[in-house]
């Protein structure tokens, strides 16, 4: 009987630390780095890194990154910048493509505990959805379709996939769409898209006047997110995307 008491005992002390737990800090970037190829026809990672260490984030989403193709000899894109901002790399091939990969990645401050490439519809070429699982949280990339009807479709994908996590998981990407689009009404049923401060536009970089680029929060397993900040950075030359940055608590 004793024995019993102190399992319960240890087991209760075990659940209530888990509930009493505090919100989740999450700093965060989204990143379109058309390969690293700036509007200037400039081939720089370094550029990219440099605003990446700048933002102090923890995960950076990034997409259109190629590794080792004819287009770019010699380059692995998110290989490079990792090295620059002492992040791991997690890469999702697309396509193959000259010799080589196309396709998105995430780069981590911690070292991820798994990750996985779950693949997109596109009629003109195929899309991923790669989720990184870090201790406290899921946070995944996405680049989708430039046709509506693909990104419907790939929203319903994603819907599905984050709901079988058994963290809270976090989108970021260039969603190509919208916001009062369909696909970005149907991501706002189930998903937390974090509003941004000031002017929103993220594309084209250098005199934005689309919003296509997002962070949101799932929220179909309870989790909520508090917003502390949100906002485009301004970086008119490095890419054809400005990046976006995010710093969020989450409760589960």
């Amino acid at each position: 009987m004793k024995h019993l008491t102190l399992i319960l005992t240890a087991a209760l002390a075990i659940a209530l630390a888990s509930c009493s737990r505090g919100p989740i800090t999450a700093n965060l970037m989204c990143y379109n780095v058309h390969n690293c190829v700036g509007l200037d026809d400039s081939l720089s990672c370094e550029r990219i890194a440099r605003i990446i260490n700048d933002a102090e984030v923890e995960a950076v989403a990034l997409q259109e990154l190629d590794s080792m193709t004819t287009r770019y000899p010699g380059h692995d894109m998110l290989s490079e910048v990792a090295a620059l901002t002492d992040m791991y790399p997690t890469y999702a091939a697309s396509i193959d493509y000259r010799g080589g990969k196309y396709g998105i990645g995430i780069l981590t401050k911690e070292k991820p505990l798994s990750h996985r490439r779950v693949p997109l519809p596109c009629r003109s070429e195929p899309r991923s959805l790669l989720i990184v699982e870090l201790k406290d949280y899921y946070y995944c990339c996405t680049h989708l379709s430039l046709h509506e009807e693909d990104r419907v479709k790939s929203i319903s994908i994603i819907v599905n996939e984050l709901s079988q996590l058994d963290k809270p998981a976090i989108i970021a990407g260039d969603f190509n769409a919208l916001p009062n689009s369909m696909p970005m009404q149907f991501l706002a049923r189930q998903f937390h898209i974090f509003p941004k401060s000031g002017v929103p536009f993220t594309f084209p970089a250098n005199e934005p006047e689309r919003e296509i680029d997002y962070i949101a929060l799932y929220t179909g397993g309870g989790a909520t997110a508090n917003v502390l900040r949100h906002e485009v950075l301004t970086a008119p030359v490095e890419s054809d995307h400005a990046p976006i940055v995010a710093r969020v608590e989450i409760t589960e």
